[in-house]
Order: C-alpha cells, then sequence, then structure tokens
C-alpha cells in the first residue's frame, strides 16, 4: 500500500486475475486451437485469484497466454509473472517477451528438448524450462532476428508444487537481465532486436506423454518507458 499520491515512472500494466472471468476481448489473447483433451486458459476461483492453465492430454500439445505486441527492449520493458507448476516432469513452459502470441500447436516461443535450444520464434526473451531437457534447471533464453543467444543456466530446479516469481528486464540494447524471486539469476547478451515489438507471454506445452498438466499464473506486471 502507498501513503500519498504515487507516481509511477513507466507504463505500468497488471493483472491479479480477480474477476470471475478472464477477458479475452480487452486483455488477454489466449491459444488452445488444435490441441487435445482439456486444454483451457481461465480464471479459477481459488484464494486470492489465478489464471489456470491446462495443456492438453497429448504429447507436445501447447497452450498460450499473451498480452498485446506493443513492448521493446528499446523502451526498456520489463516483464514479471508468478508462476506455480503442479508436475514439472510433464511440462515445458517458456515465460517472458515474444514477436508472436502463440506458436501454433506443438510449439512455444523457445523450448529447450533433447538439450538442444529450439527457437521457434523470431525474437523473443524469457525464462525456459523444459521436462524434455535433462534437467529441471530453469534456463535464461533469447532469440535475436532468428539467431539464438547464449542461454545462461541459473542451476535452479523448479520442484513440483513450487511457486516462482519470474522477471525479465531489458535495456535499451537488447541485453536481458533475469530475476527469480528478486534475485538477479541469468544475464543474456543480444537477447533481442532491440526495436522489434513484443508481447508478454506464458506458453506451455505437454512432456513425457504425460498427459495434461496444470500451471497457475498468479500475477503479471509489465513496464516500459513512455
Amino acid at each position: 500500500n502507498v501513503k500519498g499520491e504515487m507516481q509511477e515512472l513507466k507504463r505500468h500494466d497488471w493483472d491479479r486475475f480477480n474477476r470471475p472471468a478472464l477477458d479475452t476481448t480487452n486483455l488477454w489473447t489466449t491459444y488452445t486451437t488444435g490441441t487435445t483433451g482439456p486444454a483451457t486458459v481461465a480464471i479459477s476461483e481459488i484464494q486470492g485469484g489465478v489464471c489456470l492453465i491446462t495443456t492438453g492430454t497429448v504429447d507436445n500439445d501447447s497452450v498460450a497466454m499473451a498480452k498485446p505486441i506493443i513492448y521493446s527492449a528499446d523502451k526498456k520493458a520489463i516483464v514479471e509473472f508468478e508462476v506455480y507448476i503442479t508436475d514439472v516432469s510433464g511440462t515445458g513452459l517458456f515465460v517472458g517477451f515474444s514477436d508472436a502470441k502463440n506458436e501454433g500447436n506443438g510449439n512455444i516461443a523457445i523450448s529447450y528438448p533433447d538439450d538442444v535450444l529450439d527457437t521457434v520464434a523470431t525474437n523473443a526473451v524469457g525464462f525456459v524450462i523444459d521436462a524434455d531437457h535433462s534437467t529441471s534447471s530453469i534456463m535464461c533464453c533469447g532469440v535475436k532476428a532468428g539467431t539464438d543467444a547464449t542461454a545462461d543456466d541459473t542451476d535452479i530446479d523448479w520442484a513440483d508444487g513450487e511457486t516462482k516469481v519470474l522477471r525479465v528486464e531489458m535495456d535499451e540494447d537488447g541485453n536481458a537481465a533475469f530475476f527469480v524471486d528478486g534475485n538477479n539469476v541469468g544475464y543474456v547478451a543480444s537477447a533481442v532486436t532491440d526495436s522489434t515489438l513484443l508481447c508478454p507471454t506464458v506458453q506451455a506445452i505437454t512432456r513425457a506423454n504425460d498427459g495434461a498438466n496444470t500451471l497457475r499464473v498468479k500475477a503479471y506486471d509489465a513496464w516500459q518507458d513512455d
């Protein structure tokens, strides 16, 4: 809470998912088309309110939620999502900025299958955790104009039932700093093209033939310069 008038320096967009339903007309774009089974992205009325993401039942079914494509590194854009994963061993996840709101079924903006960086987006920067990777470590990744940036391993393993606050901060040159639960855990140089417009997004994919899995997005904030 703030005593007195607060003056924010940056443009600020936020959501705490405390409405009866997710506003997919004015606030969010969601993607579940082409997935199998109970794939959904919707408000769940649990303590405090969350957006519940449920992936499809077939391996590599993907879902996504995204804001408008209006953010860029040259405006020093920042995004932060608070995310809970039910089953890490059956989930792939991208959290950050991308040049597309979804990549169609079977893909997320950046993934890490078989220990090889797989970038479907042309420009994107964010956190990647992938059950098809040899570890459950949280990776800091980027792709600039179709060229993969060197990924940075946070050495943080995400366990089932854990909540993490994931934050990506871009500077005006397209470099990115990464924060987990308020701690600076990674840096990716030349992560994205500085002038390319991007959207804040969470994209999830079913892995390891594990059936439908659930994630909870508890909070979202994004900022950038005017």
